[in-house]
């Protein structure tokens, strides 16, 4: 593990997957906490992949604690049918609360790979979260169209498909957290491998169908109240892509 500060500029030049986390678990002195994550496919709102704190519960309950280390609660497993790399436009909904402190100019960066190969990159600005509250973040983006070929390969190679996740909040890196994914031919809705809980050169792409790259949302509500919030205009969070 790194003991030198990582910033978003460093790491928006990886190539590679990091070998470990570039920090340790004590860094989210936020409490920022994800609650539920889901991922449609846009066009047809066929739900891809949907996971919330109590079915990641259930998938705990088949695993034995006692056997996992402190990095394995950053590692997850998805299973994805193969034609989530063919859909030209997804939209997800992510929710997770921040505790006592607020949470100034939120950052993820997260870069995806197959083998050491950098195939997708995306960089989200959450914005500002008041203390104590649950937020949501909607956004709608496009997918870099890859090569068939780079499919191909993807899907014959289970979970060599890997991505890295960095939260930064102030520019400081909080949380880090990878995953490895597995693209297989049914069409059926992606679930996380139980055993794997979790507490995230651009040869063969291509660019993305013309139009939106991205629209993006965010509310907040505070503890007790009912109706969300809306985040004010310069608080809004913005999305950028690299394919």
């Amino acid at each position: 593990m790194s003991h030198d500060p990582v910033t978003p500029e460093e790491v928006l030049k990886f190539k590679a997957p990091t070998k470990g986390f570039l920090c340790p678990l004590s860094a989210n002195k936020y409490g920022i906490d994800f609650l539920s994550f889901k991922i449609r496919d846009y066009d047809t709102q066929r739900t891809i992949f949907d996971v919330s704190r109590e079915n990641a519960a259930a998938a705990m309950a088949q695993v034995s604690l006692a056997n996992l280390s402190e990095d394995s609660y950053r590692k997850i497993r998805y299973n994805f049918s193969e034609d989530v790399l063919r859909t030209p436009t997804i939209s997800t909904t992510l929710t997770f609360a921040v505790g006592d402190h607020e949470v100034e100019d939120f950052r993820m960066i997260e870069r995806h790979y197959f083998r050491d190969q950098l195939v997708k990159s995306w960089d989200f600005t959450f914005g500002f979260c008041i203390p104590s509250s649950t937020n949501t973040w909607e956004a709608v983006y496009a997918v870099p169209m890859l090569d068939e070929e780079l499919i191909d390969e993807m899907i014959a190679n289970p979970f060599e498909t890997r991505s890295d996740s960095f939260y930064f909040v102030n520019g400081e890196l909080v949380m880090h957290n990878k995953a490895e994914y597995n693209y297989c031919g049914e069409p059926a809705e992606a679930k996380p491998t139980a055993g794997a809980p979790r507490a995230g050169a651009k040869a063969g792409a291509k660019q993305a169908t013309p139009g939106m790259k991205y629209a993006a949302k965010m509310s907040a509500a505070a503890p007790g109240k009912t109706a969300a919030r809306a985040i004010p205009a310069e608080a809004k969070a913005g999305a950028k892509a690299s394919f």
